[in-house]
């Protein structure tokens, strides 16, 4: 049993000859320490390997129980520039593959309870300046559009896009690859670019 492994050990042994795969492997465990952490902190919920954590510090997320964030996640939490965020997922929640969800400072991304995140959506809590004079990336955040808010009960379809400033009521639904702008009222269906009302859930 050992002689026929020992060779598959060897051949993987000799791979750290090269250098950018030990980079890779030291990077690999660190992301996976990171998300023992966060595990840690939230017992009840389930974060799915690949999810990616930047500007993570202790405290920054709170999964509610039952809450899932898939594979392939960004969740962002600031830098030293703009500052730190939170972001808190209520309960039964389910976060879908590869979205993008950026908070920073005095703008949090705060999610209702059982609600369905579904693939490729962009929640973003604020938006640099655009005065002259002065690059974009040095430009503070806007402060009269800050965080993103939603009720329990929100459904957003693929793609959808969430921008500064806005809450999504209970109940609310986003049709797929629209783009919110301003805040959607309880129990409607919204849909578009700029995202407006087509029904309410009967």
């Amino acid at each position: 049993m050992v002689s026929r492994g020992l060779p598959t050990w060897l051949r993987g042994l000799a791979q750290l000859r090269y250098p950018s795969l030990v980079r890779a492997l030291g990077e690999w465990r660190f992301e996976l320490d990171l998300l023992d952490q966060v595990r840690a902190e939230n017992p009840g919920a389930k974060i799915e390997h690949g999810v990616l954590l930047v500007g993570w510090y202790a405290g920054a997320l709170r999964l509610g129980a039952g809450s899932t964030v898939c594979r392939g996640t960004v969740l962002a939490f600031g830098d030293p520039g703009l500052g730190h965020g939170r972001i808190e997922v209520g309960a039964r929640t389910w976060i879908g593959q590869y979205n993008n969800l950026r908070a920073c400072a005095d703008a949090d991304i705060v999610v209702g309870a059982g609600c369905l995140v579904s693939q490729f959506c962009t929640l973003v809590t604020s938006n640099h300046g655009t005065h002259r004079g002065t690059p974009i990336r040095e430009q503070p955040s806007d402060p009269q559009r800050l965080g993103v808010t939603m009720g329990d009960d929100v459904w957003l379809g693929a793609g959808v896009t969430v921008l500064p400033g806005t809450h999504l009521g209970t109940g609310a639904v986003v049709g797929a690859n629209s783009v919110v702008t301003k805040s959607v009222p309880d129990h409607e269906i919204w849909a578009g670019s700029p995202a407006g009302p087509k029904a309410s859930r009967q």
